[in-house]
């Protein structure tokens, strides 16, 4: 027949053969049908190997958000642990500043000239310091970044702290203030000088004279009760101090007197105001001490540096 092909079927078996017949339009119909199903099995092979692809590549990326999580976990526990030791840090702070301010009134400090706290010294220098009744080191205070050296620093502040609040007493009644809030010098120190009225001889001078201005202040270098309080031929209008222990300070050669005899003053208290009265060359104040009777240098007690 024309415009059709004929497909025969033969058995293996040689059974009856069997015959199709297709015209023109349905070989093009079976043809198209062909292709069309070529196409959707690349189509879909091409999905498939795109699929593959693509969850590869989301699980690679997934992984890696996996990764950012668990470092992102980690810099969140670094930070919440930064936080809490910058909170201890300034708490830790806070209380060192407190007790530098508590220390430096039991040593009578002026915070305003005193600088911040330092662990200069060792324990065992601050220990023997303060069983004197002097002040604890304090010294320019370094740069401090370690949480554990301020932890460190406030631990031994708090020790000195203690030092001093077991010494208080003591310390409230040992010299160890300067009687003048000036710039001092020394114009003649403790032990023997040649004599200031002229002369070749020599004298032994049983105190410290810091020259200044008349009517300058004087102050109680420790808490005690006034002894003596009046007018000497050789100090002038003079004060004595008694502090206990067997410790005395002298005040000599003021213009006018504050305290009288029986008062009892605290340490940095205002007693007289200097001069030039009894024997003298010039306005100055002599500052003395005496232990147990026996006079002595009264620079021994504070850290006052000799300038002449």
């Amino acid at each position: 027949m024309k415009n059709k092909y004929t497909f025969l079927m033969i058995p293996p078996d040689h059974g009856p053969t069997r015959q199709f017949q297709v015209t023109l339009k349905g070989r093009r119909l079976v043809i198209t049908g062909l292709c069309s199903l070529g196409l959707l099995v690349i189509s879909l092979f091409s999905y498939t190997l795109y699929l593959s692809h693509t969850v590869g590549s989301q699980q690679a990326q997934l992984a890696a958000m996996v990764q950012l999580e668990q470092e992102n976990e980690v810099k969140d526990q670094e930070i919440a642990r930064l936080k809490e030791e910058s909170l201890q840090v300034t708490q830790d702070i806070s209380q060192i500043q407190e007790l530098e301010l508590k220390l430096m009134s039991i040593l009578n400090l002026d915070p305003s000239e005193t600088p911040s706290f330092s662990t200069t010294g060792t324990k065992g220098t601050a220990s023997a310091g303060l069983s004197r009744g002097e002040a604890a080191p304090f010294a320019s205070q370094a740069v401090i970044s370690d949480p554990e050296q301020i932890s460190h620093e406030l631990n031994l502040l708090q020790d000195y702290y203690n030092l001093a609040l077991a010494y208080q007493e003591e310390i409230e009644h040992t010299p160890s203030l300067t009687p003048l809030k000036i710039p001092l010098t020394v114009a003649s120190e403790f032990g023997y000088r040649r004599n200031p009225f002229g002369g070749y001889s020599k004298e032994f001078h049983n105190g410290v004279d810091f020259p200044c201005n008349y009517g300058t202040e004087v102050y109680a270098t420790a808490s005690g009760v006034v002894s003596v309080s009046g007018y000497d031929r050789v100090y002038g209008y003079l004060i004595e101090i008694d502090h206990g222990n067997g410790i005395e300070t002298i005040y000599g050669h003021n213009s006018r007197l504050l305290a009288k005899v029986g008062d009892k003053v605290a340490k940095g208290d205002l007693i007289a105001y200097s001069g030039n009265s009894g024997r003298s060359t010039g306005s100055h104040l002599h500052y003395g001490a005496r232990v147990n009777g026996q006079t002595v240098d009264p620079l021994q007690f504070t850290d006052f540096t000799k300038e002449q």
